[in-house]
């Protein structure tokens, strides 16, 4: 970690370093975060805790599909997802949304693709001042992310439900 540290210190082309899922001590750790001209992404030192219900539901394969899904409709969004937000912020920000908010709900099987689309819009309006209102007046958004449903919702039923998640 130590000479990664010294080489970036003297980089000034490389424009964002992940080394997720790499060993490095705490030392190595701020020694690169001290040393990079460029943003450097690491894992969370996060507490260890028992997996959701949601996160255990048929090991994790109703989370992988819901999740394949969601990368694919942002994927496809083709500028329908308003913003100069990175689109892998996004993506990971809607999983976190998902994530918590079924680790505090129970959802029904039928609620999955509603939850997705309507955690996407929340997080198109993470660090807005107002998210709630954001959400209100992502009509355009709305009505896409309904789309991609094949009219299982409408764009109300996607703003009414990415409002009650965001609370």
């Amino acid at each position: 970690a130590h000479a990664l540290a010294a080489a970036l210190a003297v980089n000034t082309s490389l424009e964002e370093l992940d080394i997720w899922g790499n060993n490095i001590t705490e030392a190595g750790k701020t020694a690169l975060l001290a040393a990079a001209k460029c943003k450097v992404f690491l894992e969370l030192d996060m507490a260890p805790c028992q997996p959701s219900a949601w996160v255990r539901l048929a090991d994790g394969r109703m989370r992988a599909v819901l999740f394949e899904w969601i990368a694919q409709v942002q994927t496809g969004a083709h500028g329908a997802l308003h913003g100069n937000a990175d689109p892998q912020d996004l993506l990971f920000r809607t999983f976190s949304i998902v994530d918590g908010y079924f680790t505090y709900k129970p959802v029904k099987r039928s609620e999955l693709q509603l939850v997705g689309v309507a955690a996407t819009l929340a997080a198109t309006s993470l660090g807005v001042a107002d998210a709630l209102q954001e959400i209100h007046s992502s009509d355009d958004l709305a009505a896409w992310l309904a789309f991609v449903t094949d009219g299982a919702y409408t764009a109300d039923d996607v703003r009414v439900a990415a409002r009650r998640i965001m609370k």
